[in-house]
């Protein structure tokens, strides 16, 4: 038999319980969406070289790429949107450097805005010409 003092506490102890569970789970799905972004952007850095590359098109068309491809594919995922891109030509090689930066949307029960950034070189033989 409860004692008088003990009426109600499992209603509060189930209560913390469910708000923990609760808790968890949304910082979990948080920490997955995290995770898909840093992959979205460190992709669409690679497809920026690529598309500097291996399509021949130039600088500002090689960051439309990288930008379209985080659009397409985080949608307002990923805020603060910034493509840089570099291309050096050294003899008969030509690099492309492509580096993406933004920053994860806050949102879920720890609203941080967290950083993401990749980066992704391309280098290609020129052919003589």
């Amino acid at each position: 038999m409860l004692k008088h003092s003990d009426r109600g506490s499992s209603t509060v102890e189930s209560t913390f319980a469910i708000v923990f569970l609760l808790l968890l789970v949304l910082g979990t799905i948080e920490v997955a969406f995290a995770l898909y972004a840093r992959n979205v952007v460190m992709a669409s850095a690679h497809e920026g070289a690529r598309a500097a590359l291996e399509l021949g098109t130039d600088r500002q068309t090689a960051a439309a790429v990288a930008r379209r491809t985080v659009i397409r594919s985080a949608g307002g995922l990923v805020r603060d949107l910034d493509v840089k891109v570099r291309s050096n030509e050294v003899g008969r090689l030509r690099s492309v450097r492509v580096a993406v930066t933004g920053r994860l949307a806050p949102f879920g029960p720890v609203p941080i805005p967290i950083p993401l950034s990749a980066s992704a070189d391309a280098v290609q033989q020129v052919p003589r010409g």
